[in-house]
């Protein structure tokens, strides 16, 4: 953990010395007691260091694999939604397109309508005036008829 070589080769040695001591059986010192337990602390310590290195280096690869994932799934999903919105755009564009040509279709039909209403309202005038001529006739002949009988009485009478 700490690479402190020369505290580990003390402390190998001072263990392996004690183990002999309590080999022979010999009791212990409190001094070598702590130093026994000095060496268990120093490799539980080396252990737990291993094992956070290794599940460091396995939380790294997990968040590489799932950041990759996460990569190919948001490409995957934009080039699916590209994909969409282009037909859906299409599909629109032919939509608008047939809707203009209905329009224009229907506005035709209605500019015909109205040409064929016009032509009508154009014939009544046509109608209409014939009839106001010959009433002007009519009323003309009429004052004149009237008025050649006013002026025969008058001369006659």
């Amino acid at each position: 953990m700490f690479n402190d070589t020369i505290f580990d080769t003390w402390l190998d040695q001072k263990a392996n010395e004690i183990v002999t001591t309590m080999g022979n059986g010999s009791a212990l010192t409190p001094e070598q007691m702590m130093v026994l337990v000095l060496k268990a602390q120093t490799n539980h310590f080396n252990h737990l260091d291993i094992d956070l290195r290794n599940d460091m280096k396995d939380l790294r690869e997990d968040i590489t694999r799932d950041m990759k994932d996460l990569r190919e799934d948001m490409t995957r999903n934009m080039k699916n939604l590209r994909e969409d919105m282009t037909r859906d755009m299409k599909d629109l564009r032919e939509d608008m397109t047939r809707d203009m040509k209905d329009l224009r279709d229907d506005m035709d039909k209605r500019f015909v309508l109205v040409d064929k209403r016009f032509e009508q309202v154009d014939k009544r005038f046509e109608t209409m005036i014939g009839r106001m001529d010959s009433m002007m006739i009519w009323s003309f002949a009429t004052t004149l008829t009237v008025g050649g009988i006013v002026i025969a009485a008058i001369k006659f009478l």
